[in-house]
């Protein structure tokens, strides 16, 4: 009984500290960043680009009259260091800038090519941030003009750029989703190389800063996803196009699901996965290294535009066949770009080796990059084709019976 009513005393005690805090903020006085832009001008000077929500517009973004109010606002300022760009800032925003509510940091492509320490330097070591947010790289444009274009369905072009991101790593398979954390692991770490997706805008960039750009049924600029862009250590040195952006998620077990197309009869079919494994298999003897990459998985017919009998077991292993050669040139692209033309294990088959040959990888990890570059690769894919849609044959073919 003693003890309760101790309890009961600290516990009444403690109440006030509760109402409140040592370093109180109110809502009102915060200005809430949902983007962040990097770039660099002439002078080799940060360009920080912040993404700020309009409080009177998180509700709604039809104004009194009926007309569109912007739900965001991008501000702009310079500094020779990141930190100082962002302080500059409270000249032109009246509250204080709060980056936790983070969704995405572009990268202009001149700050991707001129390396990321000091970007990541900046974004690991403010508190504030929390590091579930995505990070891309600006192609073809600045990080400050892919901000600045307003986007419809999703009101904040933050968060369009977020889940389109989101939606296409998942049903596509040509982007990747990468967080601060996984950046800076693959930039530290042995074996591996960072990769991050680009953004590009389609369209007339300049028109899609106005409203008029989210008043039309057409918008005049659209965020559109547009490669992998490949580093060596914190540098860009380079793009895989589509084809091979799907490659190296294939090799990295990175594809939830996609759609394959390939030619059959002078026509074209396509396919639906549904579930892929890929498994990255070193061998290394007598000192010499290869690499086995497995991948199998199950797909749907999507598509057929051309006279089959699906019902056929044998036509059914045909389409499988070309499933498979497809994904296989896919990654076979893919690994040749990493190897002759980057020069950089973004596939990780260095980290492989770590963990699979640890002893091994001491000898030869001071040599990698050269010893990349040279390693036989061996893909071998087995997708097998599940179901074949509603109906079984072409729609083709009953068009055409007589």
């Amino acid at each position: 009984m003693k003890k309760v009513l101790i309890g009961l005393v600290v516990s009444i005690l403690l109440l006030p500290s509760l109402t409140g805090c040592w370093s109180k903020t109110e809502l009102t006085d915060l200005a809430i960043a949902v983007a962040l832009g990097i770039d660099k001008n002439e002078k080799g000077d940060f360009v920080v680009s912040v993404q700020i929500i309009n409080p009177s517009e998180t509700v709604t973004s039809q104004n009194a009259g009926g007309g569109y109010d912007t739900p965001v606002t991008t501000y702009t300022s310079t500094g020779k260091i990141l930190f100082e760009a962002l302080r500059r800032l409270s000249k032109e925003v009246p509250r204080k800038i709060y980056l936790a509510h983070l969704r995405m940091v572009v990268i202009g492509e001149e700050v991707a090519k001129s390396g990321l320490y000091d970007a990541l330097d900046f974004l690991s070591r403010t508190h504030e941030l929390r590091t579930d947010f995505y990070l891309v790289v600006a192609k073809e444009q600045t990080a400050e003009d892919t901000l600045k274009i307003l986007t419809s369905i999703e009101k904040i072009p933050a968060n369009k750029l977020f889940f389109s991101l989101e939606k296409s790593a998942e049903v596509w398979a040509a982007t990747g989703k990468v967080t601060l954390n996984d950046l800076m692991d693959d930039i530290v770490s042995e074996g591996i190389q960072p990769t991050l997706t680009g953004v590009t805008v389609k369209g007339n960039p300049k028109i899609g800063f106005s409203k008029s750009n989210v008043e039309t049924i057409s918008p005049n600029a659209l965020y559109s996803y547009k490669g992998i862009a490949a580093f060596r250590k914190n540098k860009l040195v380079g793009w895989l196009n589509e084809d091979e952006s799907k490659g190296i998620n294939y090799i990295k077990d990175q594809v939830t699901s996609t759609v394959v197309v390939f030619d059959v009869n002078n026509d074209h079919a396509g396919v639906e996965l549904i579930r892929t494994k890929t498994e990255i298999i070193p061998h290394i003897k007598n000192e010499d290294i290869s690499i086995e990459v497995k991948v199998t998985g199950e797909a749907n017919v999507g598509e057929v535009n051309t006279k089959l009998d699906l019902m056929d077991p044998h036509v059914i292993g045909e389409l499988e066949s070309l499933v498979n050669s497809d994904i296989r040139n896919s990654i076979e692209n893919t690994v040749e770009k990493a190897q002759k033309d980057f020069e950089s294990d973004i596939l990780g088959f260095g980290e492989r080796i770590h963990k699979t040959y640890p002893k091994d990888w001491e000898k030869i990890k001071k040599q990698w990059t050269e010893i990349f570059t040279n390693v036989p690769v061996n893909v071998n894919v087995k997708i097998k084709i599940r179901r074949i849609g509603t109906i079984t044959n072409p729609f083709h073919d009953e068009l055409t019976k007589e």
